[in-house]
């Protein structure tokens, strides 16, 4: 009879194998556990430690923001965008371009709104997000703003040189008859639309290039045969334009009729809104200036206020016209054996103002070549010449003549200045009148004086009666006839006071 023992079974291999690789799961997870949960506990940390602060490894614009609040992001990132080219904006009419840097045209880097997302970088709730801060760098984007009145501006700027006008409808002669030419559109920048345009092109760090918007402004269209019968009419009329040349006591003249008039009407809108023909007051300007240019040697005209004269006389129904003749100044190089009061006399221009026109100059030692400033005649002759007088100086003779119309009219010894101080030849006028005229640098009274010419250092020099010393004693009385005096031109007692009567501001004064 047999006998069986009861013993336990002896695992086997396999199931070995399965219990392990079951505690060795169990451990893993339990190691997981622990390392999120020790993450959890370092997330919660750091989320203290970095509240109101912006996490590690968060950079804008190259620049390291961790640590930092919001407000510190903000400065740094205005520091560093001063630097940053946003690029261009080239605004083009289609042959026109126009450029600004787009920081000009509003354009800026929106340093607020970078720091605002620099901070929110891992702070989007979810672990993972915290903890990836810790193990790479995190680039905020760039952000735009773009300031519409900024833009606004630079729109303004360009459309006061891009806008152009419509070309009016004009008058012209073709042939001898009066031609309506019509006139052609013209544009204006809609800068409303443009600006649409240019907001939706800011998008930063670029070259962009924005056409101009335009609307086109048509001319006016006007009635043909009422503005010709018009400036038919106008054309009728004449100018005779006339000027005194005071270095040769000549007359220019010069008669403006239909072709040159013709140049001058232009088509206006009228008080009701019809198109009417006006006149033109820089197209007269402009045949000024032609007419000067055909005279040569500088001269001129004062061009404003001649061609307002001229208008005037035109709007009333034509007629004459004196202007002024203007003169230029001149540069004379000096010759061998040339000093100060030389050069003066070859120009009838008193030394003391060729002085005034040089400072600096040192006129004792004048080098053969130099350059000197001779002033404009216009300063001795500044008045319109008063037509049909005047008084001719002879310094040889002593004596002075006064012509009216061409006629002699008086002829009287005179005393000019002596050698050191001499009477000045050339052509002058009367430029003032003074009763009783005080000369401080002498104390004495100079009656019935007629100024003549400025001599310089705020002296002027002129015709007057025999002075008067502060004694009540007459100067010079029985020199009449030869030099005495320190420039003046000395006259009797009743020719000053005849002189002084009969001269006006403007009469043409010759000293030979």
């Amino acid at each position: 009879m047999s006998v069986h023992t009861n013993r336990p079974a002896t695992p086997t291999r396999q199931e070995y194998t399965a219990f392990t690789g079951g505690l060795v799961l169990v451990l893993l997870l339990i190691l997981l556990m622990a390392v999120l949960f020790c993450g959890w506990v370092f997330a919660q940390r750091m989320e203290r430690l970095y509240e109101g602060h912006i996490y590690p490894n968060v950079y804008a614009l190259g620049v390291p923001l961790g640590g930092m609040t919001q407000t510190q992001a903000v400065a740094a990132l205005e520091a560093a965008a001063s630097k940053v080219n946003a690029g261009m904006l080239i605004l083009t009419d289609g042959d026109k371009r126009w450029s600004f840097a787009w920081s000009q045209a509003g354009l800026r880097l929106d340093t607020r709104a970078m720091a605002e997302e620099a901070y929110r970088v891992g702070r989007d709730g979810r672990f993972e997000g915290q903890l990836s801060i810790w193990l790479k760098s995190h680039a905020v984007p760039l952000r735009f703003a773009y300031d519409a009145e900024a833009g606004l501006a630079v729109l303004s700027q360009v459309a006061q040189e891009a806008s152009l006008p419509p070309t009016e409808a004009g008058i012209e002669l073709r042939n001898g008859q009066v031609v309506v030419v019509p006139g052609k559109p013209g544009r204006v920048v809609n800068v409303t639309q443009t600006l649409m345009a240019l907001t939706r092109a800011s998008s930063g760090l670029e070259r962009v290039e924005v056409p101009l918007v335009f609307d086109v402004v048509q001319p006016a269209t006007p009635d043909t045969s009422a503005v010709v019968a018009q400036a038919e009419n106008l054309l009728t009329r004449t100018i005779t334009l006339t000027a005194y040349e005071v270095l040769t006591d000549k007359n220019l003249v010069w008669t403006l009729g239909r072709e040159t008039i013709a140049k001058w009407l232009r088509l206006a809108p009228g008080p009701d809104g019809e198109t009417r023909v006006d006149v033109n007051l820089y197209a007269i300007r402009d045949t000024l200036v032609a007419l000067a240019e055909g005279l040569g040697d500088g001269r001129g005209f004062r061009y404003d206020e001649a061609a307002q004269q001229i208008l005037e006389v035109f709007d009333a129904g034509g007629g004459t016209v004196a202007v002024y003749l203007t003169h230029p100044q001149r540069v004379y190089s000096v010759q061998p054996g040339d000093t100060l009061t030389s050069i003066g006399a070859k120009f009838g221009m008193p030394s003391g103002l060729v002085a005034e026109a040089n400072p600096g100059m040192d006129y004792d030692h004048l080098s053969v070549g130099q350059q000197i400033i001779i002033p404009s005649q216009d300063i001795l002759t500044p008045y319109m010449p008063v037509p049909g007088k005047r008084i001719v100086v002879s310094l040889a003779e002593q004596r002075v003549r006064v012509y009216e119309n061409g006629a002699l009219l008086y002829d009287w010894p005179v005393s000019t200045g002596i050698a050191s101080s001499p009477t000045h030849r050339g052509v002058f006028q009367i430029l003032g009148k003074h009763e009783k005229a005080y000369a401080s640098q002498w104390n004495l009274w100079m009656p019935y004086f007629l100024a003549v010419y400025p001599a310089g250092g705020g002296v002027e020099n002129g015709f007057h009666e025999l002075p008067i010393l502060a004694n009540g004693q007459r100067l010079w009385a029985g020199s009449l006839g030869r030099p005495a005096s320190y420039g003046c031109i000395i006259l009797g007692i009743p020719e000053a006071q005849t002189l002084y009567n009969w001269a006006e501001v403007g009469v043409v004064v010759v000293i030979e």
